[in-house]
């Protein structure tokens, strides 16, 4: 997956324009007061990864970190398992730095980001203090999918309300919502944002095909209104022993003839996942969260070659499994009879369920 170059430089200009390439640097500390500012007794962390959506570092003795950066790109830490990221008010994740100075692109019917101007000297990752927990529960919803507000009524009322209810919920360490978070309606990000917020968990955010912004004409642009909510459409966490990794796999427009969409990953995620994997330990869980399922449903529902690349990329791990939504209907595919080597169970779930991290499983 990785292509090494060699340049052969010919002029000074030729040198200048391939090596004036802006870089992100900062550092990832333990927060101990919870403020969000390094103070001089607070420690840096070292052996954390930090990832520009390409490429994937670790940082150094002093918890310090430097990637290449581009604007458009979004930079975010790895969460390690036993430390818990900063959430804001609709209890979000707050682990990621949206680099877009210009912000993004004019004349989308929903706004993505504002303008970040110049990049910071420094962008930092504060990591509050936690716990490593090899057994927890957490929740797994799929396909909200509210058209209105009236709608995300429903949701509330018939969903979060009943997962409320369950008990000992706050002892779970996270949420997670498998895409079509909306229904194209854009604007109610927010209110879908408060709404989850009542859980009272951490709650990550999967990109769905009806989470998108239509009015552009590349795929890396269709998500600018969900990253301007909820951070990167692609990224990573630890929590126990388990690896989770949050894909988005959603080509748009569809590569094949320029309408609609096709499951599949561009170049840079697969870039991203293969970088990102070389740095997990191949005994650990690795638990991928997407929407569209990975094999055929209804047709050809998923590009084969970033089908078979995922599961390359998997194989070496001793476990792994799979979670999607998108059919409206629950299912569960076994892939190591399938392929020889693999031991990968891809589950689809229907609205929601929880998952129990030690064998993981759906009840």
């Amino acid at each position: 997956m990785m292509k090494k170059f060699c340049f052969l430089l010919l002029g000074v200009g030729m040198s200048f324009s391939l090596f004036a390439q802006e870089r992100v640097t900062g550092l990832v500390f333990e927060d101990l007061n919870g403020n969000g500012k390094k103070e001089r007794r607070e420690k840096g962390i070292a052996d954390v990864a930090v990832s520009n959506g390409v490429e994937v570092v670790l940082t150094d003795a002093e918890g310090r970190y430097s990637l290449p950066i581009q604007a458009g790109q979004t930079v975010f830490v790895v969460k390690p398992a036993d430390f818990s990221l900063p959430v804001n008010e609709n209890n979000l994740p707050q682990f990621y730095y949206i680099h877009k100075p210009e912000g993004s692109p004019e004349g989308l019917t929903y706004s993505g980001s504002a303008p970040t101007g110049p990049l910071p000297k420094s962008v930092d990752f504060p990591l509050l203090p936690g716990a490593k927990k090899t057994d927890f529960t957490a929740l797994v919803f799929g396909d909200p999918q509210p058209y209105s507000l009236e709608e995300l009524e429903y949701f509330n009322r018939g969903v979060v309300q009943e997962v409320m209810q369950i008990p000992n919920l706050k002892e779970m360490p996270f949420g997670v919502s498998l895409g079509d978070i909306v229904g194209d309606k854009l604007d109610l990000f927010p209110h879908y944002a408060k709404t989850i917020g009542q859980v009272g968990l951490p709650w990550f955010s999967v990109m769905g095909n009806h989470d998108m912004n239509f009015d552009v004409e590349e795929d890396a642009l269709s998500d600018e209104t969900f990253t301007a909510t909820f951070g990167p459409a692609t990224y990573a966490f630890n929590e126990g022993d388990a690896h989770f990794i949050v894909l988005e796999n959603i080509l748009y427009p569809d590569p094949r003839d320029g309408k609609g969409y096709w499951g599949g990953m561009r170049e840079d995620q697969l870039t991203w996942l293969e970088n990102n994997l070389a740095l997990v330990p191949k005994d650990r869980l690795v638990v991928v969260f997407m929407h569209i399922p990975i094999f055929e449903e209804n047709g050809d529902s998923f590009r084969d070659a970033d089908r078979e690349t995922l599961l390359r990329l998997l194989s070496p791990f001793e476990n792994s499994v799979s979670f999607s939504a998108h059919t409206h209907y629950m299912k569960q595919t076994y892939w190591a009879a399938r392929m020889a080597s693999l031991r990968i169970r891809h589950i689809i779930i229907l609205m929601w369920a929880r998952l129990l991290a030690t064998g993981i499983r759906a009840r």
